[in-house]
């Protein structure tokens, strides 16, 4: 009688839906209900079905691991890890499902690869080992070019634009639409929220916003790509209205990014990430916090201002005194440069 080869299945899918999957001997840390959702799971259970029935021996699936994904720049993989731990727990293979371009995920290849475990790709089955460590090392390799062709970019319009800043130059000339996509991913907050708590999924925010009317950040229909950008900005706004007095009071005793995590850390504050508080982090809330209050500044600004303005309408002021009260408050308005030709 024939040895029986044990299997773990891996599967992967999207997280953050409404309802449960339910499938005996599936740990899912996940609900579904969206057809199109149900329908990518039910292919990679085929696969995975059809690839133990050309076996033609006997075989046995101990475990299905689904891991829940909201985005392929993780660097966390905790079914992938459990399941390899099953594998190397019981003897068994570990048969996934769809590999996709899983493999340009520095984080899924290196834990995949260290493991050492016989795996099997429905979707990819000539990737092995071997092909998976060659994968991975292309992938660093295009990385690497792609930050080099960046910076060579960058290079380049210094020197077509004459100025050696102009990383700096390109962040100025880009502020305005930053701020307009901060004060809107504001104003969408409480419908997110709404959404949230009726349980939707992502694609159910995208048609719920489209049947509703709401136009997308640069008008038009929404997608979701656009959704989850606007999604990661409603995020960080969030966390950074939430303890902008603890941020204020840290950067105010001049602490480093380090030390500000750690202060993070130890209040309990949610990161941006499913990991603690890093330095990265740290900067990225810094900025948004020191954007939100350029945003109030000027706010607050044309706010006073109005009706100021209203008034010098009212007693029918010529420009001129206009500026003159402007320059006696202190306020130095640039005059636009007229070409003779």
């Amino acid at each position: 009688m024939s040895e029986i080869t044990l299997f773990v299945n891996y599967y992967v899918a999207a997280q953050q839906r409404s309802g449960n999957y339910v499938d005996s001997n599936v740990h899912s840390l996940f609900p579904v209900t969206n057809t199109e959702e149900n329908r990518s799971m039910e292919l990679q259970r085929l696969a995975t079905k059809d690839f133990l029935e050309t076996k033609h021996l006997p075989n046995e699936v101990i475990e299905t691991c689904v891991e829940p994904l909201e985005n392929k720049r993780t660097s966390k993989w905790p079914q992938l890890e459990r399941a390899i731990k099953l594998c190397k727990e019981r003897g068994a293979k570990l048969l996934i499902a769809e590999l996709g371009t899983l493999t340009s995920n520095d984080a899924f290849t290196k834990i995949l690869l260290d493991s050492r475990v016989e795996f099997h790709c429905c979707d990819q089955p000539f990737v092995n080992q071997n092909i998976l460590e060659a994968l991975h090392q292309h992938a660093q390799v295009q990385r690497k070019l792609h930050g080099k062709l960046i910076r060579e970019g960058l290079k380049m319009t210094s020197a077509k634009s004459g100025n050696p800043n102009a990383a700096e130059v390109i962040s100025k000339v880009n502020k305005p639409k930053i701020d307009t996509a901060i004060v809107f991913a504001f104003l969408l907050q409480p419908i997110i929220a709404d959404y949230r708590r009726k349980g939707f999924s992502q694609r159910q925010m995208v048609k719920t916003l489209n049947d509703e009317g709401f136009t997308a950040p640069e008008g038009g229909k929404w997608v979701l790509s656009q959704l989850q950008k606007v999604l990661d900005r409603v995020r960080l706004n969030e966390i950074v209205t939430e303890c902008k007095p603890l941020l204020t009071e840290l950067t105010a005793q001049q602490l480093t990014t380090a030390e500000i995590a750690e202060q993070l850390n130890k209040h309990g504050v949610h990161s941006l990430k499913r990991t603690t508080w890093d330095e990265t982090q740290v900067k990225k809330i810094l900025l948004r916090l020191e954007q939100i209050r350029d945003i109030e500044l000027i706010n607050r600004f044309v706010l006073d201002l109005i009706p100021l303005l209203h008034e010098f309408r009212r007693q029918q002021l010529t420009t001129t005194a206009i500026l003159q009260h402007f320059e006696t408050a202190g306020l130095s308005i640039r005059q636009p440069t007229v070409e003779v030709a």
